[in-house]
């Protein structure tokens, strides 16, 4: 399984509160239907947790590892680096998968 790399900013904890919903949208975007099955970070060393997603043979393994914030002026952003991998997936399940994943932690200001 190839690993993709993206940066979130967020916290781990603010990730794993909208796993769940990001989770059942992304597998019912692709069109696999029933309950995505989802196992619960394990502690793999002190900074990074692991998340597998399950659902109709299909899997994603998803490793969380925090990152020191972004500094931007005064402000300052949680930031978490994702290694993502699937399995099951064709290349275009896996682009529409990550799009609704991805819009599930996008956040607008105003």
């Amino acid at each position: 399984m190839p690993w993709t790399e993206r940066d979130m900013a967020v916290t781990v904890a603010d990730f794993l509160r909208t796993l769940d919903a990001a989770a059942a949208a992304s597998f019912r975007a692709i069109g696999s239907a029933g309950a995505a099955t989802i196992e619960r970070p394990a502690e793999k060393q002190e900074s990074a947790r692991a998340v597998t997603l399950l659902c109709n043979g299909k899997r994603v393994e998803i490793e969380l590892i925090p990152q020191e914030p972004r500094k931007l002026g005064a402000m300052s952003l949680p930031l978490t680096r994702l290694r993502i991998a699937f399995s099951g997936f064709s290349g275009d399940e896996t682009r529409l998968f990550l799009s609704c994943f991805d819009s599930y932690y996008r956040r607008g200001g105003g």
